[in-house]
């Protein structure tokens, strides 16, 4: 009987700690904490590293809203993440609304998805596969496409279609080609430190 209770004891004493183990990926822009990035059979995970200051991340919206609307049926799970500090729920709210309603934000408050996909500059993306662990890990992160060639200078449209690539390639089981060229954008200013990339800031 003692050797029950102390068991129970010791279990509700961990409850705590397991709460605080579970991670948190950022916030939504309800203020919900984000601790789950997609649910169980989703065969990969989108970033799209924004910014509601950034031009070259607005322009971007389009291929970014034609890849969810391509992907999101077969199974990728689609987040744009706001990672700069100082990003306002409001403000976040607004931006999406205007240049895809469709999408879901997170403000990655802690720098945790930075951390996780190496992103730097917005815009910018990262594929995530399964790790075979529960887990998600970063097969491709980097440019989405070519359009931007450097700060001030861009082609009419793209000729390369990166995020495309990696998609198709996670989604059959390929190998994913490891990014090329440096991302051009924004340089991401996060709780963990200021990447850095061909960067207007």
């Amino acid at each position: 009987m003692l050797r029950c209770v102390l068991s129970l004891a010791l279990t509700f004493a961990t409850l705590p700690l397991l709460a605080q183990e579970r991670p948190t990926y950022g916030v939504g822009t309800d203020g919900r904490k984000i601790s789950s990035l997609a649910a169980p059979g989703t065969k990969a995970i989108v970033l799209f590293f924004v910014a509601t200051d950034c031009p070259i991340s607005n322009r971007t919206f389009p291929e970014m809203k034609r890849l969810r609307e391509e992907f999101a049926p077969r199974g990728v799970r689609f987040w744009f993440v706001y990672p700069n500090k100082g990003e306002q729920s409001e403000k976040v709210t607004q931006h999406q609304v205007a240049y895809d309603a469709g999408g879901e934000a997170v403000l990655d408050v802690q720098g945790k998805l930075v951390e996780i996909s190496g992103a730097r500059v917005t815009p910018e993306v990262s594929v995530l596969v399964p790790d075979g662990t529960a887990g998600w890990r970063p097969a491709y992160t980097g440019r989405i496409d070519d359009r931007y060639v450097r700060i001030g200078e861009e082609r009419s449209h793209a000729t390369k279609h990166f995020a495309d690539r990696a998609l198709n390639a996670a989604l059959s089981g390929g190998r994913v080609e490891t990014a090329t060229g440096t991302p051009v954008g924004c340089g991401i200013i996060s709780s963990k430190e200021t990447a850095k990339g061909d960067s207007a800031r």
